[in-house]
């Protein structure tokens, strides 16, 4: 497991080498504390949701940003080169689930978007031709997720293996796998993959395009199909413009407000809504991380960082390490901590705005203040997100079983993500050994 750390602000590279570099948008304070509210309740909701197909990837989720992984913990105080102050929680465990916890994803994914930044900005320095190549097949209602994700993965293998892909001026190539659901059509899996190849681009382009055969051969090794948008080749400008928005554009739906959501709707959006009541949302999500556990969320081909000098590169164009000021110190197994963290959301905004840190300590919780926020803000009616989570147990070596006291009351046993039977413990003591039998699993 890892310490949460503050998101690094990294420049790709520098302005003369031709980056595209990476803004997020200036929020007000007040912005920025709603959406940090709405991260932490949406990360809440979705512990609750993983836990029930996937135990021990709950439990870890349920500890980001809670538990200590120090002896100490501590509220810092970062003051960057431009004069901003960003606060952070030290020594706590980060989950580093990059596909069902918001809150490791949004730093995790601006790291990548840094090293996609960066690749672009070589590509351009050497003069080579960068296109975005978009991939899916046709799907329906009756197709599940992970048996969507994993023939569009295969035949994504069955591709870069083809004669035809191998015989391209290849200098090397980056693959990210996304997948949104919709009413109509059901889970819809595709991919985005960055091209860097030798020449012009208008060559390029010719050459990419002859691959469309290809792509639709090998769909049809999987028993699939596509049409004329199962292979897309874009322009360097659509390369840019999908660096440019990676991992950031997705956590701000995390604070809209559900709107009877029409058309296709993307895992955080499904993950929002579950957070404002929506049931049939959150088994959707169970569906996706269930299909994404384990996967990664760029797969870059052999050698092309190290060829690229990614990791020069953003070594090279980071900004000056912030001066940094522990604000309050906690150790990690008090009674002190333990109420703290109910908080912390209100301490970082305290730091960043010059508030009372004092006071936000012992002020509302972060789930009154989401709350709070919801009912003022109209955004929604009936609010059903979950209250604080159950107490964790960070002792070393003691499992924490308190954390299955789940607000299900039935007992109901559901399948995990492998196929064994997942029970929710109702009492805060360990389970006996022997349980009886088991109620039959719940079919979706």
């Amino acid at each position: 497991m890892r310490t949460e750390k503050p998101t690094p602000r990294v420049s790709s590279a520098t302005p003369e080498r031709g980056a595209l570099v990476i803004t997020r948008d200036k929020l007000t304070a007040p912005a920025k504390a709603a959406l940090r509210l709405a991260r932490w309740a949406a990360k809440r909701k979705a512990a609750e949701l993983v836990r029930e197909v996937d135990p021990t990837g709950g439990v870890r989720l349920s500890k980001c940003g809670y538990c200590a992984f120090t002896s100490q913990v501590t509220l810092n105080a970062d003051t960057h080169a431009e004069g901003v102050v960003s606060g952070s929680i030290g020594g706590v465990i980060a989950c580093g689930n990059v596909w069902a916890c918001p809150v490791c994803s949004r730093r995790i994914s601006a790291q990548r978007a840094d090293e996609l930044n960066a690749l672009l900005a070589w590509a351009r320095a050497e003069g080579h031709a960068v296109l975005m190549v978009t991939t899916t097949f046709r799907h329906d209602k009756a197709m599940s997720c992970a048996g969507s994700v994993d023939a569009l993965k295969r035949a994504h293998k069955r591709l870069v293996q083809s004669k035809g892909w191998r015989k391209l001026p290849l200098v090397g190539h980056v693959l990210a796998t996304e997948v949104t659901h919709g009413q109509a059509a059901g889970w819809h899996p595709h991919g985005h993959r960055l091209v860097v190849l030798r020449g012009t681009p208008a060559e390029g382009e010719a050459r990419l395009e002859a691959m469309r055969e290809a792509w639709l051969a090998c769909l049809a090794r999987e028993g699939l199909t596509g049409n004329a948008h199962a292979w897309q080749v874009q322009p360097a400008s659509a390369a840019g413009d999908y660096v440019a928005k990676f991992g950031a554009a997705e956590e701000l739906t995390l604070g809209d407000k559900k709107a009877g959501r029409s058309g296709s709707r993307t895992p955080w959006q499904l993950l929002a809504d579950a957070r404002d009541g929506d049931a049939r949302a959150g088994r959707l999500f169970q569906d996706y991380a269930a299909a994404f556990k384990g996967k990664r969320q760029l797969v870059w081909s052999h050698g092309l960082k190290s060829q690229a000098g990614i990791a020069e590169a953003l070594e090279e164009g980071a900004e000056e390490k912030p001066q940094r000021r522990v604000v309050r110190e906690w150790l990690g197994s008090s009674e002190e901590w333990r109420a703290a963290r109910r908080r912390r959301c209100a301490m970082i905004a305290a730091v960043e705005t010059g508030a009372s840190v004092e006071t936000a300590e012992h002020g509302a919780t972060d789930s009154e203040s989401w709350r709070a926020e919801r009912e003022a803000s109209t955004l929604i009616e009936g609010d059903d997100c979950q209250t604080d989570p159950a107490p964790i147990s960070c002792a070393g070596g003691d499992r924490p079983w308190n954390i299955w006291q789940e607000r299900v009351g039935d007992g109901v046993s559901r399948p995990n993500i492998n196929g064994r039977p997942n029970m929710l413990w109702n009492r805060p003591k360990p389970p006996p050994k022997t349980i009886g039998r088991h109620p039959p699993p719940i079919t979706a």
